[in-house]
């Protein structure tokens, strides 16, 4: 049966809204074509059953979504509490406490329908007023017919069957902070070419479609690359925000990652979980995806390391900085950068990511995007097997460790004031 405990998921997670109140008027959503006794007055003139079959059935036989997907982008859908009879779905929520038979207008199912997120869309505003009268109508009219109120429930769960780890981890907020968190961060790696506020040159040659990035509008830019198809929900390594930056297709910003670097590992992260979200993969809690420990945050600050061997020309190159504390080297990484080696003049150049572990007192400083001054440990990997491309969530570890070195530094963000250091001599 649907657990009281989903329900409170559910509710939580629309957004704001009002303190209860008494009145049938108060508790609809505003902007309402009619007012509380007009909708009384057209629900007298008709049996619960017509409205039943005229206003709630094609709720359940339409393709569209319902108001729920506002909040939700899957697992839950206002079909879901209809079943293909009346007196099935009115016995199954009263059953499961979803209808209130001697207050009606209190009914859990509309105000669930009237919750709207934050930024109510139009469209979705309107979804949700003609689903609410629809509901708000029948439901006043059944709870007087005395055949329906003496029925009894089948027993069938009514409304998601998903668990709520599962709903939660599908709402449309917690997605949004997961694009922030894994892609948002990342984009002023793209911003030369894809910024509007810096990109006119790009524009005047390919026009205002490169200009994919909304200015301090996460979700803004997430809608955009999922209507330009940049996301590819049914092949998500196949995804342009991938293979264009990988240059796996042809990118006229050059290369920006390399498959299973850092970035590409965030980038991956957020396109295989949406994909399975919207393809409803997702069906128990183990399914879904852990958490990264750590968290990051992309700064202008550069390190350049000099004198790296011809040998490894094109080898992906980790570095991992650590602190110099009092009490010996921090004993997690505080910042770190990966790219590829650029053999012809001995060199790796990149700028810097900080990084800390999650809820970390460090975490909430770094993103000021600023490394404090002092003794740093750098420790060196190189991807010298070509492992990161043949399994993109391997890791690099001791086996590829090529040495380390200790370097003192201000590190003041820009180009032109990069820290530079040598690469550690065997």
């Amino acid at each position: 049966m649907f657990s009281l405990l989903a329900l409170s998921v559910i509710l939580s997670s629309c957004g704001q809204t009002t303190e209860p109140r008494s009145t049938a008027a108060a508790s609809e959503p505003t902007g309402k074509p009619h007012s509380a006794n007009t909708q009384q007055q057209l629900a007298s003139t008709e049996t619960s059953l017509a409205l039943f079959e005229k206003r709630i059935l094609p709720l359940l036989q339409s393709p569209k979504p319902s108001s729920c997907a506002e909040c939700h982008l899957s697992g839950v859908d206002l079909k879901d509490y209809i079943r293909p009879t009346q007196q099935e779905t009115f016995s199954s929520l009263v059953a499961a406490g979803m209808i209130d038979v001697q207050q009606p207008d209190e009914s859990k199912l509309l105000k669930f329908i009237s919750r709207r997120p934050p930024q109510p869309g139009l469209i979705t505003e309107k979804v949700r007023q003609e689903e609410y009268a629809a509901f708000r109508a029948w439901i006043q009219t059944a709870v007087k017919d005395p055949q329906l109120l003496s029925s009894k429930s089948k027993g069938t769960p009514i409304g998601p069957q998903l668990p709520d780890e599962v709903i939660r981890h599908a709402r449309q907020d917690r997605v949004l902070a997961s694009f922030i968190e894994n892609i948002w961060t990342e984009v002023g790696r793209c911003a030369a070419c894809h910024s509007p506020d810096r990109n006119q040159k790009q524009v005047k040659k390919h026009g205002d479609q490169v200009s994919w990035i909304k200015l301090n509008d996460p979700r803004a830019t997430l809608n955009y690359m999922l209507e330009a198809d940049l996301i590819n929900t049914k092949q998500p390594a196949q995804s342009l925000l991938l293979r264009k930056p990988t240059l796996q297709v042809e990118h006229g910003g050059g290369q920006k990652m390399v498959v299973g670097d850092r970035s590409y590992k965030q980038f991956r992260r957020f396109i295989d979980d949406y994909a399975a979200i919207v393809q409803g993969k997702y069906s128990q809690a183990k399914q879904l995806p852990k958490q990264d420990n750590e968290v990051s945050v992309v700064t202008d600050i550069w390190l350049k390391l000099e004198g790296v061997p011809a040998k490894f020309d094109k080898q992906l190159l980790q570095i991992d900085l650590y602190r110099a504390t009092d009490a010996g080297w921090s004993p997690y990484r505080v910042a770190t950068s990966d790219r590829p080696i650029f053999g012809p003049k001995n060199l790796w150049q990149h700028s810097l990511s900080l990084t800390a572990p999650r809820d970390s007192k460090w975490a909430q400083e770094i993103k000021n995007k600023q490394l404090p001054p002092g003794r740093y440990l750098l420790k060196l990997y190189i991807d010298r097997r070509g492992k990161l491309q043949q399994d993109y969530t391997a890791e690099l570890n001791d086996e590829d460790f090529v040495g380390q070195v200790e370097i003192e530094s201000r590190w003041r963000p820009g180009y032109g004031a990069m820290t530079k250091a040598k690469f550690p001599t065997p």
